[in-house]
């Protein structure tokens, strides 16, 4: 088979598409979460929005990972002239628009549910073929800078959104939903425009198929673990940092719950936290990104991020009032920026397949993914057991598992050329 691609974009360009898309996408995606489905729950059952929070983020998960499994394969084998990673980044927004302005309108719980689905279902697609873009086209060199700044956009989205949110609190909450769309699609508009492709030829005969042994058939669907064993500790440090890191998408509730804070007040005191955290994630991110290409490291980033972010999600614990929850929000975004730093750049390094790079990134991205419904499931019974407090220590271990799944990958190694590689 022939899955080359035969036009590349100048790495700043490139970089920057993919950036204004996946802001974009985590604006759509992000937000919901961690605002309006909390508001828009309230407005449908107020006396059971922890519970239906759980359930609706419970529904949608498996939704989502059928998506970004899916998308990756299809995108792997389009040979459009408009390339195989642009034609999804620009449906799946544009079908992610569509189930957003219907989870706004949504009239019961049931309706609300399914829209999401959906949306968190096409928006997938547009997620894969995002971060296949980096094994497509970004050269190893360039992967912990391209991590850093990528990583980053996550973060400031949110931030924005918020922000926007609560700049836009006379809006009805059918207008915000259906403003996260249109921001959705224009980004990933701008990001086709941007990002250079060519058709990709996918060729495989019938007669290769029929030759592949029932176990290398199942290898397709998941990459070996006995022969790729670094993918699948690469995927658990992912699974596990993004049960770790729900702490910090979990504060709306934490806050309507624990400190007993209004609706009106809310979007307010979300945006504060904001402010603070992100900045601090961002410095962290860029600089880790950079540092990791500069001495050719990445594991001890990794290593060090996942210490402090449990010290922060352990600060969550204890807090005694919203101000210091703050600072350990803060901390928090210290330890995951660094870890964003790198996150990208060492999945890219050990997927199996060049063939197969957006379905297995779209793996690495299923294991994000199931880091929200996880920790949904849990805060339910474990905040009925021991409040808050123990709902984050559990959560803090989880960002600890993070680091210690991670020691089996080698490094990467420096050579004489500035080459890097991994080491042996």
């Amino acid at each position: 088979m022939n899955t080359s691609n035969a036009s590349k974009t100048p790495f700043g360009r490139l970089v920057a598409g993919i950036c204004i898309a996946s802001f974009g996408y985590c604006i759509a995606v992000v937000i919901p979460i961690a605002l309006l489905l909390t508001m828009k729950l309230a407005m449908l059952d107020p006396a059971s929005v922890t519970k239906n929070f759980s359930i609706v983020s419970i529904l949608a998960a498996p939704v989502g990972i059928l998506g970004l499994y899916v998308s990756g394969i299809i995108s792997d084998r389009t040979s459009w002239k408009f390339g195989r990673r642009r034609p999804w980044i620009l449906i799946g927004a544009s079908a992610g628009l569509v189930g957003l302005y219907f989870t706004g309108k949504a009239e019961s719980f049931t309706a609300l549910c399914v829209f999401f689905a959906i949306s968190k279902f096409f928006l997938s697609f547009m997620n894969t073929a995002l971060y296949a873009l980096i094994p497509d086209q970004v050269d190893e060199s360039k992967r912990g800078t391209a991590s850093g700044i990528i990583g980053l956009v996550s973060p400031l989205s949110i931030m924005i959104g918020i922000n926007l949110m609560f700049m836009l609190n006379s809006w009805t909450i059918e207008n915000k939903f259906l403003l996260l769309g249109v921001i959705s699609v224009a980004s990933a508009i701008i990001a086709c425009l941007l990002v250079k492709e060519s058709n990709v030829d996918f060729q495989k005969s019938n007669e290769e198929a029929s030759q592949l042994r029932f176990r290398e058939k199942i290898s397709r669907i998941y990459p070996s673990p006995k022969k790729y064993p670094y993918f699948t500790y690469g995927v658990l440090t992912r699974f596990f940092m993004a049960i770790g890191y729900c702490s910090a998408t979990y504060t709306s509730v934490y806050y309507l719950e624990h400190f007993h804070v209004s609706q009106q007040d809310l979007a307010g005191i979300v945006s504060m936290s904001m402010n603070i955290t992100i900045p601090l994630l961002a410095i962290s991110s860029i600089l880790g990104g950079v540092l990791s290409d500069k001495i050719g490291r990445q594991k001890p980033f990794i290593l060090l991020s996942a210490l402090v972010t449990a010290i922060g999600i352990l600060g969550y614990s204890f807090a005694p009032s919203i101000s210091i929850s703050y600072i350990a929000g803060a901390v928090v975004s210290i330890g995951f920026g660094m870890f964003l730093a790198v996150d990208i750049a060492l999945m890219t390094r050990v997927l199996p397949n060049p063939q197969d790079a957006a379905k297995d990134m779209g793996i690495v991205n299923i294991a994000n993914d199931l880091g929200a419904p996880v920790a949904n499931a849990l805060a339910s019974p474990v905040v009925a057991a021991g409040g808050y407090p123990l709902f984050f220590g559990v959560l803090s271990i989880f960002a600890i598992l993070a680091g210690v799944v991670i020691k089996p990958i080698p490094e990467l190694e420096k050579q004489a050329d500035d080459q890097i590689s991994i080491a042996q």
